[in-house]
């Protein structure tokens, strides 16, 4: 079994899909991580610290046995998934188009990280977490809450720091964190496509496909310079995927200030940021800019571009 996570792998989907392998070989199954494209910089931190080498990249799911962590969606899955045998889903999303006529484990719950499921699935085994597998973990549930921030953490994300910490040896999880922030914010050595592609997912949603990256910065300043290089790329990213609108979303996550600034990547992409949220707090010419909370892909962007696209029929 191929434990693996989507498409521009975040710290998330790739320390989720090592621990679960993991789990999975306790459970008496052979099961080995891959990733779909190499790790980001903070990803290659948190298995740096860890002593853990980076997963192996699976070049085409075409025929074999597939445990998918952290999506659901074909669009974000690894190239020819869809010709793959899908005997698992582990995933804090919404449900995605991917399906089977197997059986199938399916473990899903709108939760902050999927690592956290992960260690919940450990916990309900009575499964003892190794030093390793456990700083994995924390790197992940860390990374994909914000420090226990984001709008999406749970009781048992916060139940999940501290015992991962425990476990890791990490006295200073708050320090730990911003070690993995700054990681996050490096982008040196990256092309402007590389940024818009860092951290990219596609969804599918009333037959219509879109396309969103995210991008990290840590003031208004970074921001709208981080926004006006994603603009002046706007057209070889659209032509390089295929989808029908696409945006880049700048984000500010520094202590309790959320913003972002979302970048249209072609003008119909900019009547849909109009439509789907007139409610943006300001237009500066390249992006709409959302304070106060943000507007968090996985909590507000992708929900209401859904809800929208049901309520407006694509023709």
């Amino acid at each position: 079994i191929y434990v693996i996570g989507h498409k521009s792998p975040d710290s998330d989907t790739v320390c989720t899909a090592i621990a679960y392998a993991r789990f999975l070989n306790m459970l008496g199954y052979k099961a080995e991580p891959r990733i779909t494209m190499p790790v980001n910089n903070e990803t290659a931190y948190i298995l740096e610290q860890a002593g853990a080498e980076v997963p192996e990249v699976l070049e085409s799911a075409a025929g074999e046995t597939i445990f998918l962590v952290d999506h659901s969606e074909y669009v974000q899955a690894a190239d020819d998934m869809i010709d793959a045998h899908i005997v698992g889903i582990m995933d804090h999303h919404g449900v995605g188009a991917v399906n089977t006529g197997h059986q199938i484990v399916y473990e899903a719950r709108p939760i902050g990280a999927t690592a956290t499921i992960a260690w919940l699935e450990y916990m309900n085994c009575g499964f003892e977490i190794d030093r390793q597998t456990a700083h994995i973990l924390l790197g992940a549930v860390l990374s994909d809450t914000s420090n226990l921030t984001s709008t999406t953490v749970t009781e048992a994300d916060k139940k999940a720091v501290p015992a991962l910490a425990e476990i890791a040896g990490v006295s200073d999880v708050d320090g730990f964190y911003q070690a993995l922030h700054e990681k996050a914010m490096s982008y040196d050595g990256f092309s402007d496509m590389e940024i818009m592609f860092s951290d990219y997912k596609e969804y599918e949603a009333s037959g219509v496909k879109y396309g969103i990256g995210l991008i990290n910065s840590t003031n208004e300043e970074t921001s709208k310079e981080l926004a006006e290089r994603m603009k002046n790329v706007a057209e070889e990213a659209m032509a390089s995927r295929d989808v029908q609108y696409m945006f880049a979303g700048v984000g500010i996550r520094e202590g309790d200030v959320k913003t972002d600034y979302i970048v249209p990547m072609s003008e119909e992409s900019k009547e849909l940021m109009e439509a789907a949220f007139p409610h943006y707090d300001e237009y500066d010419g390249t992006s709409y800019i959302f304070r106060h909370g943000g507007l968090g892909r996985k909590s507000k962007f992708v929900p209401g571009l859904n809800d929208y696209f049901a309520a407006h029929p694509h023709e």
